[in-house]
């Protein structure tokens, strides 16, 4: 087997060891675009994960989605809040779970990588919105944008203990050098694993040269425009700061316009402020 294929196989096999949450999640994501869809089959879902359902009942109690009375179980709280706050609720319980011990191998604690998983969440939503597209397709694929830096992290502190991305490199060259790989790349070998749709594995793969492949969608500019957003409002790295750019050609893609891009910033600043301090 080639080295190439080798290295697709060990990311593939880390995949299948992280915690059930992303896997969940990403089902999950499927399940709801049926018009159809169960509450028993999607409450038996999450609670395959104990943890991820002890954290989506806390989060149901936050002060943000409380009611009169406490939620006691999965199915009060998808009626008490619907379908697509439930969606994006596991998504944030997800980032909080699997990335708890941060990215050291890209000098982020929990807090940056949740911070930075959910505004790219939200960024994903709203230009979705205004662009005409799926918002909750959209919110998928932002906020499981960090997954392949969990895995490559994972590699990198078995093969290259203390390996650190310097703050002076971008990342992709410094993952290159390093693993012959980026993040993105292994992360769109983990969403076809998962059975994501091809366009959101397409648009992981090409956010960062979405021009070229004008042919899959706009999903790859749109994740492109979500991250120089995220960059923007200094909840982004260093290392990644120099790769966002917000040019004609990624606007016409996404189908947005730089006014609106602009206006972004500050609504996302808004709903993420929001959002903290209501779950707090």
């Amino acid at each position: 087997m080639d080295p190439a294929a080798l290295l697709k196989e060990h990311i593939l096999r880390l995949a299948q060891k992280l915690p059930a949450a992303p896997q969940i999640f990403s089902r999950l994501s499927l399940m709801l675009n049926d018009v159809n869809a169960d509450l028993d089959k999607i409450a038996n879902l999450i609670s395959i994960d104990t943890g991820l359902t002890a954290r989506v009942l806390r989060m149901s109690n936050s002060v943000f989605f409380r009611g009169a009375s406490p939620v006691q179980s999965l199915d009060e709280a998808i009626n008490r809040i619907g379908f697509r706050e439930i969606h994006k609720m596991v998504g944030m319980a997800m980032t909080e779970q699997i990335y708890a011990n941060g990215l050291p191998a890209y000098r982020m604690n929990a807090k940056q990588v949740w911070e930075n998983s959910v505004a790219t969440a939200l960024a994903m939503e709203s230009i979705a919105n205004e662009a005409g597209y799926d918002a909750q397709a959209a919110y998928t694929l932002g906020i499981l944008r960090q997954v392949g830096k969990l895995v490559l992290g994972r590699i990198l502190e078995k093969e290259q203990p203390g390996a650190v991305c310097p703050d002076d490199i971008d990342v992709l060259s410094w993952e290159r050098a390093r693993l012959n790989i980026t993040n993105h790349e292994a992360a769109a070998y983990i969403f076809q694993s998962w059975k994501l749709p091809p366009r959101l594995c397409a648009g992981m793969r090409f956010q960062h040269e979405p021009e070229e492949h004008p042919e899959e969608g706009p999903e790859g500019a749109q994740l492109h425009l979500a991250g120089w957003v995220v960059s923007a409002l200094g909840i982004g790295t260093q290392s990644e700061s120099a790769l966002w750019e917000l040019n004609s050609d990624r606007l016409d893609l996404a189908q947005v316009s730089e006014e609106f891009m602009q206006s972004c910033v500050n609504n996302i600043q808004a709903e993420l402020d929001s959002l903290k301090a209501q779950m707090a």
